[in-house]
């Protein structure tokens, strides 16, 4: 059962390693503006903020997480179609809503998955999302080099066939076992307006907003420096392949630092690798830099997931992953691809992520802040009669 819970991440994440990089760079081909993009590329994460919930509250309202996420992706196949064919920008409006409302809201489910197996069969959870990585970094690699040689248009035929395997392997996998209580709208609801929950979302969304604005422009910043096709397939699989190290010894983090530290920790290496971006004229350079992603990402993720796991109650599990994509992808994605497609076009490269670099240092403050708080309130419980 452990492999084909692997190989299913590895194969959506695969997908993912398509649309992140090269969906930009079509768009760009087909004659689409920066601030066009980044409006493009802002559906995701908007349409994740508005159906992420609402899918993880019907997987545990179903009490099944597989045959959602089976439903998902078969969707976004059938989907991409109609994406991948369309030139108009405002054609594509309306085809990109419907696609990422399929396409985006598998990741923090099969996550579920990948944790209930983790608990069930043993092992930790990086050990398993590693896979996911490495399945984004072999794609990133290998497509870059083929599509610098048969064309960026060809990006559609990859992608629907890393779907295709994906689904395969959504049907093989162990479906989540499920808690016995019912799970209501109510208690969906109460989670979301937890002072500590809500707060913790807040931090992980400013955050995240800076890696977003990497996501959806790092290609266009590397060909505006010169870089190829092939070279933004390059940047794309170093910065995943260095996060197989830190998912599979992740464990050895959290047994040492609690979830809070290591965000603080994975913001401050984020605001290093923004401002080594910013004085960077070299797609060799921004290449190497990605080394960094492992550690900042790495930590920022496994801890994110973890955290939001020790939070919630285990009946609304999906619904707590669900969450923490909403505010990950959904709102830090609209603001990172939104606000980064205008201060690209106003401002330029170097400003962009220079602005990235600040934000991700006020996000160390924020998170020592909380972790400081949280460990007061442990030592209030502790000493309490």
């Amino acid at each position: 059962m452990k492999w084909r819970i692997k190989l299913l991440s590895f194969f959506y994440l695969a997908s993912i390693g398509i649309i992140l990089p090269f969906l930009p760079l079509l768009f760009q081909s087909r004659g689409l503006t920066n601030g066009q993009i980044g409006m493009l590329m802002a559906i995701g994460p908007l349409v994740s903020m508005l159906v992420q919930s609402p899918w993880g509250y019907l997987s545990d309202r179903l009490r099944t997480v597989k045959k959602v996420v089976m439903f998902q992706i078969m969707m976004a196949f059938l989907l991409s179609f109609l994406l991948f064919s369309l030139d108009s920008f405002y054609l594509l409006l309306p085809a990109a809503f419907l696609f990422f409302a399929f396409a985006w809201p598998p990741l923090p489910l099969i996550d579920c998955l990948t944790l209930a197996i983790a608990r069930e069969k043993g092992g930790s959870f990086g050990s398993y999302r590693l896979w996911g990585s490495l399945g984004f970094a072999v794609t990133a690699l290998v497509a870059g080099s083929v599509l610098a040689v048969v064309g960026i248009e060809r990006v559609d035929r990859i992608y629907q066939g890393l779907l295709l395997l994906a689904l395969l392997f959504a049907a093989l996998a162990q479906d989540a076992p499920q808690a016995a209580q019912p799970v209501g709208f109510d208690q969906l609801k109460k989670l979301v307006t937890r002072k500590e929950v809500l707060l913790f979302l807040l931090l992980i969304a400013l955050l995240n907003t800076t890696n977003k604005v990497n996501d959806a422009f790092m290609g266009i910043f590397m060909r505006g420096i010169g870089g190829s096709e092939a070279d933004v397939g390059l940047a794309w699989t170093i910065g995943p392949l260095s996060e197989v190290p830190v998912f599979a010894f992740s464990f050895l983090f959290l047994v040492r630092f609690n979830e809070l530290t290591l965000l603080a920790l994975a913001a401050a290496i984020y605001s290093l690798r923004w401002f080594l971006f910013s004085i960077t004229t070299d797609p060799a350079l921004v290449t190497a830099i990605q080394v960094m992603h492992g550690l900042s990402f790495g930590l920022f993720y496994v801890s994110a997931v973890s955290y939001i796991g020790k939070i919630v109650p285990q009946h609304l599990r999906a619904s707590g992953q669900g969450l923490l994509s909403t505010f990950s992808g959904g709102v830090a994605g609209i603001m990172g691809s939104l606000l980064g497609g205008y201060i690209m076009d106003g401002f330029g490269a170097r400003f962009l992520y220079t602005s990235c670099s600040i934000l991700a240092l006020v996000s160390v403050v924020a998170f020592l802040v909380l972790s400081q708080s949280q460990a007061r309130k442990t030592a209030q419980v502790g000493d309490s009669p």
